[in-house]
């Protein structure tokens, strides 16, 4: 994840000679997703303490965050696949469309995290959701080789579903949960 971070040409690179087709769910995308939930739970009982009546509503949020990031990663991986179908003219490949989403979600893992200890700093999260762009810019490169002039296009649709889809899985289940109690 740090290379990712630090240096996203070079991970990518990394990434398809060492294991193009590992299985990035079990080794990096449930992991994190866990350790994301785990920090909002901990964060709650930080923050609130070990009271009882703070155990519902921080299960509920740890249950909302997972939820989100688990359906947004499956989300974003069909749609990253349908656009590489449509737009690109390749044939359907899922398990590349999911390595791919999952390392680029690993700015959404870490900003999900700090925000989880540092509440205050929500805004701090939208700003490090800006490095996905630039994350998925050089993978685009690298792992599907898209043509220069396809490539700002295809960034910005697999950025926007990378970062809005936990979003919008996050407000679809919040409000079941408010409305059915």
């Amino acid at each position: 994840m740090f290379r990712l971070l630090a240096n996203p040409k070079q991970a990518w690179t990394e990434i398809t000679v060492e294991s193009p087709r590992r299985d990035v769910l079990a080794t990096f995308v449930y992991p994190l997703i866990a350790l994301c939930g785990l920090a909002v739970l901990l964060s709650a009982f930080m923050h609130e303490g070990l009271k009882r009546e703070v155990y519902q509503p921080a299960l509920m949020d740890m249950l909302s965050c997972c939820i989100a990031l688990f359906g947004g990663f499956f989300l974003a991986s069909y749609l990253l696949d349908m656009v590489s179908q449509k737009y690109l003219g390749r044939n359907a490949d899922m398990p590349l469309a999911q390595l791919f989403v999952g390392y680029a979600m690993g700015v959404v893992f870490v900003a999900e995290v700090l925000v989880a200890f540092f509440p205050q700093y929500f805004i701090f999260k939208w700003v490090l959701q800006f490095y996905v762009c630039y994350i998925v810019w050089e993978g685009s490169d690298v792992i599907w080789d898209v043509d220069e002039d396809r490539r700002l296009v295809f960034m910005a649709i697999t950025s926007a579903a990378i970062v809005f889809s936990p979003v919008i899985i996050q407000m679809v289940f919040n409000t079941l949960s408010n409305l059915l109690g």
